[in-house]
């Protein structure tokens, strides 16, 4: 098991559910994804224009397959085959929500990571939350604070690039 910088936060709220869904990516934000998951082959297209930022969550949109060019296929496919779920403590502070399902990327060997460290706003000093992984089921992966005597979310002050 290995670690991850996420460089991005992708929120989306599909139509058909109450809980939002993020995604972790670790490389720049795409323009559009699909999701998989969750038996559907739901299309999402991000709603800001221009590079991003540090740290800032990305809003998505779902968008009806027939509105959406053929010839503009999603940049990201999120699928249970690469994508993990997984739940986060103090979630609110990370990710806006208390119940967010939260999809991260696994490694080449197929493993959730051990560690993950999620940015967080800045334009000046960028950092990050970090976590630790307690426990995986078959469903979905649990993360804790990585020093489980904070309270909260810890941040790095070593500084991240701007995607």
């Amino acid at each position: 098991m290995g670690e991850l910088t996420a460089t991005a936060v992708l929120m989306m709220l599909p139509r058909r559910a109450r809980t939002p869904v993020a995604v972790l990516v670790d490389a720049p934000v795409p323009s559009s994804l699909r999701l998989d998951v969750f038996g559907g082959r739901d299309l999402f297209v991000r709603m800001r224009r221009g590079p991003g930022v540090h740290g800032l969550s990305e809003p998505y949109r779902e968008q009806s397959r027939d509105d959406y060019p053929a010839e503009s296929e999603p940049a990201i496919i999120v699928d249970s085959d690469r994508y993990v779920q997984a739940r986060f403590a103090c979630s609110a502070s990370v990710f806006g929500a208390t119940d967010v399902v939260v999809l991260v990327p696994e490694d080449a060997e197929g493993e959730a990571p051990s560690r993950i460290r999620i940015p967080i706003p800045s334009l000046d000093r960028p950092s990050w939350h970090e976590f630790e992984l307690v426990a995986r089921t078959r469903m979905e992966c649990r993360y804790r604070i990585a020093d489980a005597a904070d309270s909260t979310p810890t941040g790095g002050s070593r500084a991240l690039s701007a995607l």
